[in-house]
């Protein structure tokens, strides 16, 4: 009996619609008919509804964030449509201000870092699930004086200290939990306006409670570490999107950083992929589709959405793009993204509805919102983790 080597197109086009993005990009040179599956949109569909039957978030759930009277709330929302709509209670740690945002793409194990929007306000971890918050310690006075004394700087009128964090995550391997911060140091001279000093990295640790400086020279940003959505955490690596700035000499980029062992890779991100940063996209964001870290960008003048993913931290060529989706002219703002991939905005009649990468159909969820821009929906799995509440 003779056998055969040959693999008819429809099985392992099956086989290869359920790999992992990296392990189907090293199959790609193996046949050329391989290599252009991710230009047909019945693959790419293929591809996500496989990537949902084994998402990384099963179980989790979505939460919403309400601004409405001059309050903020949070809301789980769940079911089939996702017409159910629970209040939580939120014990606002920020003395029911309402400029703080959410720093990631959702919940690390349960726990959500928030932090004020001013770059010089306090930063919390809160557990909706237990309710409890924990506020994080100020940098030590002693990074900022050895900042200072580093520079020899003398007679000044006061220090200004720029906060910008750009991640937080868990590291399995010590069972803690980190936050990443980018400090800048700015003395003001009475006679002779503002100096910036020598900029670091620190981390805290939040079974120490405490912070130390990084040894690291990583691209940083300094305009879009507070747009929410702009940063994500998967698998112990905290990601950030970095935009052209004088310092930056990758261009626009995706840092990925090991909580673990503190290294880091590159990502250079091209405008033959997405032009978002070149043509300043009204929303920009980071998540996380069949394990791979996806970029979702809206580009207001042409409505159109922009999806691609990520198969190897480090490897430009590694970036695949998805879709272009749209143009959708009844977008107002986008609002965050599903734990199927879901793309939820805010129309211009101001109900929500989200848009399904596979079924590539519109539905609407029956929530309306006054203020677009100040609601946020993020993916939250419930746990009992303790992170040690304390007093604000």
């Amino acid at each position: 009996m003779e056998s055969s080597a040959y693999i008819p197109d429809d099985i392992s086009f099956s086989i290869l619609s359920k790999l992992p993005l990296k392990s189907f990009k090293r199959f790609e040179c193996v046949r050329r008919s391989w290599s252009l599956l991710f230009q047909t949109q019945q693959f790419i569909r293929t591809f996500l509804f496989n990537s949902h039957r084994f998402s990384y978030y099963n179980g989790s759930s979505l939460l919403l964030r309400d601004f409405e009277f001059g309050k903020n709330d949070f809301y789980s929302i769940f079911g089939e449509r996702f017409q159910n709509k629970v209040k939580l209670d939120f014990p606002n740690p920020f003395a029911n201000h309402c400029d703080f945002v959410i720093l990631g793409f959702g919940s690390v194990n349960g726990i959500i870092c928030l932090h004020e929007d001013d770059y010089y306000g306090k930063t919390v971890l809160w557990n909706p699930s237990t309710n409890t918050i924990k506020l994080i310690p100020p940098t030590p006075n002693e990074f900022i004086e050895s900042s200072i004394s580093n520079s020899n700087v003398e007679d000044f009128v006061r220090i200004i200290d720029t906060y910008y964090n750009h991640g937080f995550g868990y590291d399995e391997l010590i069972n803690d939990y980190k936050l990443i911060c980018y400090v800048c140091i700015d003395v003001e001279y009475a006679d002779h306006g503002v100096m910036s000093l020598d900029s670091f990295w620190e981390i805290y640790s939040l079974r120490t409670n405490s912070w130390r400086i990084l040894d690291v020279d990583m691209p940083y940003s300094l305009s879009i570490p507070y747009s929410e959505g702009s940063k994500v955490y998967m698998d112990g690596v905290c990601h950030w999107l970095c935009e052209v700035h004088e310092d930056n000499l990758h261009g626009p980029c995706l840092v990925s950083f090991y909580l673990s062992n503190e290294m880091f890779f590159i990502t250079p991100i091209s405008s033959n992929l997405d032009d978002c940063f070149d043509v300043q996209a009204l929303w920009i964001t980071l998540a996380v589709l069949n394990g791979c870290i996806a970029l979702i960008s809206y580009h207001e003048e042409s409505t159109n959405f922009h999806i691609s993913i990520l198969g190897e931290f480090g490897v430009i060529e590694s970036w695949t793009k998805l879709f272009i989706v749209g143009p959708l002219s009844y977008v107002e703002h986008p609002i965050g993204v599903g734990t199927k991939g879901e793309i939820f905005f805010v129309r211009k009649d101001k109900e929500v509805a989200l848009f399904d990468l596979c079924s590539q159909m519109i539905e609407e969820l029956g929530h309306k919102v006054m203020f677009p821009q100040c609601h946020r929906i993020i993916i939250y799995k419930e746990s009992i983790s303790p992170i040690g509440g304390i007093s604000c």
